[in-house]
């Protein structure tokens, strides 16, 4: 029996202490321990819980808890579901945190939890992984209390156990759980990203002289191993401008936000305005980026016209092809009759060759009014005004006969 002197006195201070004897000591001897410290370890080891009550709609259960804002991996949600789900899968949403499947262990990994998988009444353990609600029917952090300590590097690398990794006891003087092993050899951490940024109603490809409109915009994105994304850690930047848009964006539990920018417009062909998104790891590292950028391009003009030279309203109505590009390059079906034209802005790239069924196509020359001898092939120019009022010169080829069939001109 430990012998004791003196007894501390109980007054409300974390000051007072409590005598404890070692049980290791063959003389039993007593030590002192401030109670704060006690207080402050046995909080430590204690693992958070919260009851969440659920209404089910559509598929989905509407989880509500007290003080929920995020969630934690590092928690166990106790629920009990009010209805027993009809279908498979199924998701729990708590407090609006995003909406997760409930999923369950097999031998071939996480699978949906069934039909009638989740029953009225029946108290169930869920615990989030970043990417799914883990079902159990018993608390998975209730079990042994058991823990490895080793400080030995590790030899050889197991899951995400890697060699010359070390196992001392932690800061709190505690080794690790059996779960903690088990999860760090099974489930080892996975590197989150962003990618797919885009601007809702917002193609990446506009005509020159296009406004990009100042005001509200819905930036979406897409994200892997949402788990291991620090809460509120997105920034949304405005990469051209060099400003930043949007601090604290929750990338953890949402793919979309709404940023004000301002006004854009350029008026060259080839120019670009860039946007970018970015957070932060649970691990205090940078996450792989994800970028959006627009481009403003002039349109090229091909399609046929029964004149022997066009036109700027001529050339705009041509409707064989008339899109957004970078040069006169391409595959082009025209119906028969008519001469065929090919029209390219003056600073896309001359034509190389003008091929129909393996053979090269008669072009109009000087000695049909195409004037401007070019590299291969002579042009007419013709100044054209977009919809957004920007002026550039065309360079305007044609055939030199009409074709009356139908034919296929590969332009490189």
């Amino acid at each position: 029996m430990p012998i004791v002197y003196t007894y501390p006195t109980v007054t409300p201070t974390n000051a007072d202490l409590l005598l404890l004897s070692d049980v290791s000591d063959p003389q039993k001897r007593t030590k002192s321990a401030v109670i704060s410290d006690v207080v402050a370890l046995a909080t430590a080891i204690i693992i958070p819980e919260v009851t969440v009550s659920t209404t089910y709609g559509g598929g989905t259960y509407t989880g509500a808890a007290s003080g929920v804002t995020s969630l934690d991996m590092g928690t166990v949600y106790i629920v009990t579901f009010d209805v027993t789900n009809a279908v498979s899968p199924v998701y729990l949403d708590i407090n609006g945190t995003g909406s997760y499947p409930l999923q369950e262990g097999s031998e071939s990994g996480w699978v949906d939890i069934p039909i009638n998988g989740l029953l009225v009444g029946i108290t169930y353990f869920l615990q989030w992984d970043g990417d799914r609600f883990q079902v159990y029917e018993t608390n998975p952090e209730s079990s042994s209390t058991v823990e490895f300590v080793n400080p030995d590097p590790v030899t050889a690398t197991h899951g995400g156990i890697t060699v010359g990794q070390t196992f001392a006891r932690k800061d709190d003087d505690t080794g690790y759980s059996m779960q903690e092993m088990f999860d760090m050899i099974l489930y080892p951490y996975q590197s989150p990203a962003l990618s797919s940024l885009g601007i809702t109603g917002q193609g990446p490809t506009v005509e020159v002289g296009y406004t990009v409109p100042s005001g509200a915009k819905t930036f979406t994105w897409s994200r892997s191993n949402a788990g291991n994304i620090e809460a509120n850690s997105g920034v949304i930047t405005d990469q051209t401008a060099g400003i930043t848009l949007a601090t604290g964006v929750a990338i953890e539990s949402t793919t979309s936000a709404s940023v004000a920018v301002g006004s854009i417009q350029k008026t060259s062909g080839g120019a670009t305005h860039k946007w970018q998104i970015a957070g932060t790891n649970t691990q205090g590292g940078s996450i792989p980026t994800s970028a959006y950028t627009i481009t403003w391009l002039w349109k090229r003009y091909v399609g046929n016209d029964a004149n022997t030279t066009i036109n700027e309203t001529q050339l705009e109505a041509l409707s064989v092809n008339s899109s957004l590009a970078t040069s006169i390059n391409g595959t082009y079906v025209f119906p028969g009759g008519n001469y065929k034209y090919l029209c390219v802005p003056t600073t896309f790239p001359e034509p190389s060759a003008i091929t129909s069924g393996g053979f090269p196509v008669a072009m109009a020359g000087n000695a049909e009014g195409y004037t401007n001898a070019g590299a291969v092939y002579d042009y007419d120019l013709v100044s054209v005004t977009n919809t957004n009022a920007q002026t550039i010169n065309y360079r305007v080829y044609r055939s030199l006969n009409i074709l009356n069939g139908s034919a296929t001109f590969i332009v490189s």
